[in-house]
């Protein structure tokens, strides 16, 4: 019922305001049929740890050579053509609605995994960048999805310990000094749980699991990662 209310609310204002597509500008709707049909999924055999496609080994090459500290992590479709442009609307643009409509392929997702879960949490944006954008574009995604699993939405179950500069233009080795120890989690929040940790995009998985770090070192029984998009890379080794 409350994720009906929270859809319904957003249609509402659909309503007051015709929406454009967020991946192709076509009007009349946040996220087209045609956008949706084309964005390029993710598609198996998965890495059972990260969820890059693979040659159909259980173990992509790079999870073997160094594991995520995340039990699991998954992603809707690639970072590319429609679902890229939509996410940079959400990301930069301030188009806030279109998170939701977004949120509902990954409501059926997580759905048909077998992942026993009982709280979501967003990655949390950097103090300043949250005052300047205004929003964390994670919650935007977390909170619907949330609502439509049934599960309790816990924004302060990570925080931020210390800013850290944009990942974007960093290689892996940067990408993993950028964020080690950047989060903290409550344990009041966290402690015998199992987490599904939210984002808009994974790269290479280093704020993922900087964020399990957190939560493993809390308490939590199991950490999850869901993500819109994922930025597939070359190769899976390093």
């Amino acid at each position: 019922m409350r994720y009906a209310l929270y859809r319904w609310s957003w249609a509402a204002l659909d309503w007051l305001f015709p929406p454009t597509c967020g991946g192709c500008d076509m009007p009349g709707e946040r996220w087209c049929q045609d956008c949706q049909e084309i964005a390029a999924r993710i598609e198996p055999p998965l890495c059972e740890c990260c969820g890059q496609t693979t040659s159909g080994d259980t173990l992509c090459a790079r999870c073997v050579d160094s594991p995520p500290k995340m039990t699991a992590i998954r992603s809707w479709a690639i970072f590319d053509g429609p679902v890229r442009e939509a996410l940079h609307r959400v990301k930069y643009q301030r188009d806030v609605a279109l998170a939701e409509v977004l949120t509902r392929p990954l409501v059926e997702y997580v759905g048909s995994l077998d992942w026993h879960l009982d709280i979501v949490a967003p990655v949390p944006l950097s103090r300043d960048r949250q005052k300047e954008r205004g929003y964390n574009q994670a919650a935007l995604l977390a909170k619907p999805l949330a609502l439509g699993l049934g599960l309790r939405y816990c924004n302060h179950a990570l925080a931020r310990r210390r800013d850290t500069r944009s990942q974007v233009g960093l290689n892996l080795d940067q990408r993993r000094q950028n964020v080690e120890g950047a989060f903290q989690a409550s344990r009041s929040l966290v402690a015998g749980k199992a987490v599904l940790v939210v984002d808009d995009v994974a790269t290479s998985g280093s704020t993922l699991d900087a964020s399990a770090e957190a939560l493993w070192h809390a308490g939590a029984e199991n950490v999850y990662g869901m993500t819109l998009a994922r930025a597939v890379l070359v190769s899976n080794k390093p």
